[in-house]
């Protein structure tokens, strides 16, 4: 894989052009800026946990608008700009197509976020990234809410216009003698997380125009002082958001997949599978999505469907970690940056997922709902697989964006203290959660294990902070002064041997 590296260009040609790299590189630069904005709100949020009583928040108000725009950037605004920045660099060369099936349709597709990403953090809503009704209709102030709503809305659109240019260039601007069972993992990673997208983002789309008639007093589908149901609120919220997690997370895998084979320097070890695994997760994915939901009174019958429904999501992650393992084994494994990143991600892969398998089990989700060990399962999820994955592939795509190679030794360092603070935060989360500590609170009763447990979170959040910054300057260093790399094997490794079905690409 190489990619034209030009000379550099002045900062309005990259920002009114529609070539799929200048894109991917718009998408980049704007999702890492929202990581370190989102990133910033979360160390806050922990610093104000590290002792009962308040400490740097002024009330329960602000901390509440905090956290809302916390996890609305990082979802919204970091995570999934992120994928469709390596998805728009990486797709058309992988499928050997010039660009994107629709270059202007891929920059309007961009250009939606910066006013979106306005909106939300200009507002600062307090309603919690779900908005939950009720309150999200009845109490939540505005503007902020409904500039929360807009802002949604736009990132949504944005979302499903990107979601058909992926599934357009792959399928139908692959090259002719590229059959779909042998392009990349990655490609398929962004096929099937686009198809659930066109899927899911509907129905938000829907739950959110609904909210908004229901604030401006024309309508009262959530509020139940005029016969509205809130609980429907919540399956019309959790039928696009528990699949969008296998949106944020399925591009992750796909990182994976390039990182891992490379610096094992041997072939994956199952494509069919991982295919397979793919296409069962996209469909599994639509039938869990009220697992969300135990404790808001639904029937037996109906919480034992989503029970079956959520395990049926295992075999297929479990495929994915049987897949990465087998490709490792007996390889020559070079543990540069990426590689590191992937490991760490695929170990706490599997740990997000041992404790989400205890959330499907019906008596255990009762003990645990609403509590702290639900903010531990879902940010391991996403800062502990996603994140890792992602960050893994920056590093791994940072010399052939840059031409030049980042600071190894800084990159390591980044991995172990990123690492060691996610363990930190994110596993005390799960048993402040079995001590009883609920989620979403601004304050807490002196409990000598709640307060130690908390500090103890506080100080690896400020590890990741610290990683972050390291960071931060090691590319922004490397990407102008960093040793020139050598495009065709920046980490000498060896061999382009493992792209055997990419071989007829003229880039190589």
């Amino acid at each position: 894989m190489v990619l034209e590296i030009q000379k550099p260009r002045p900062i309005w040609q990259i920002m009114f052009s529609t070539h799929h790299t200048d894109v991917g590189l718009l998408y980049l630069i704007t999702s890492l800026a929202a990581l370190f904005m989102g990133g910033a709100l979360a160390l806050a949020i922990r610093l104000e946990l590290f002792l009962p009583g308040s400490q740097i928040i002024a009330d329960s108000m602000t901390f509440n608008r905090m956290f809302t725009v916390h996890g609305t950037t990082l979802i919204f605004l970091f995570i999934l700009p992120f994928a469709s920045a390596i998805g728009n660099y990486l797709i058309p060369i992988m499928v050997r197509y010039k660009d994107m099936a629709y270059p202007k349709l891929n920059a309007i597709a961009f250009w939606m976020i910066p006013p979106g990403f306005a909106l939300v953090w200009l507002g600062f809503a307090d309603f919690t990234w779900n908005a939950y009704a009720p309150y999200s209709v009845i109490s939540a102030p505005g503007p902020a809410a409904d500039m929360w709503i807009f802002g949604l809305k736009i990132l949504g659109v944005s979302s499903i216009l990107g979601a058909i240019n992926f599934i357009v260039t792959i399928l139908k601007c692959k090259h002719p003698d590229l059959p779909l069972s042998k392009i990349p993992l990655l490609a398929w990673a962004y096929l099937t997380s686009s198809l659930i997208m066109i899927v899911a983002m509907p129905t938000f789309a829907a739950a959110l125009l609904m909210l908004l008639t229901d604030r401006l007093g024309v309508s009262g589908f959530f509020n139940p002082a005029r016969g509205g149901d809130p609980i429907a609120y919540q399956h019309l919220f959790w039928f696009t958001f528990h699949p969008e997690v296998y949106v944020l997370v399925i591009p992750a895998i796909g990182f994976m997949y390039e990182i891992i084979p490379r610096f094992s320097r041997k072939p994956i070890f199952s494509h069919g599978s991982g295919v397979a695994a793919f296409i069962l997760l996209s469909i599994v994915s639509f039938a869990s999505w009220a697992h969300h939901m135990y404790a808001t009174g639904m029937s037996f019958t109906e919480k034992t469907v989503f029970m079956v429904g959520t395990l049926a999501a295992v075999p297929a992650s479990a495929m994915h970690v049987f897949n990465f393992l087998a490709t490792m084994w007996g390889g020559r494994i070079r543990f540069a940056t990426p590689m590191m990143w992937s490991v760490g991600g695929i170990a706490l892969f599997f740990s997000a997922g041992a404790g989400g398998v205890v959330n499907t089990a019906m008596p255990l989700d009762f003990i645990t709902h609403d509590s702290y060990w639900v903010v531990g399962h879902f940010h391991l999820f996403v800062m502990g697989t996603i994140a890792f994955g992602s960050f893994g592939f920056l590093y791994y795509i940072f010399p052939y964006v840059t031409g030049r190679m980042y600071n190894e030794k800084w990159g390591n360092v980044h991995f172990i203290t990123s690492f060691i603070g996610a363990v930190m935060v994110f596993f005390t989360q799960h048993v402040l959660g079995l001590y009883g500590m609920p989620r979403r609170i601004f304050d807490y009763p002196p409990f000598p294990e709640w307060v130690a447990m908390n500090q103890f979170a506080s100080i690896g959040a400020m590890l990741l902070g610290i990683g972050a910054a390291i960071f931060l300057v090691n590319m922004i260093y490397s990407a102008a002064k960093g040793k020139e790399a050598n495009m065709d094997d920046p980490w000498g490794i060896g061999g382009k041997y493992y792209y055997p079905y990419q071989q007829k690409n003229p880039h190589h």
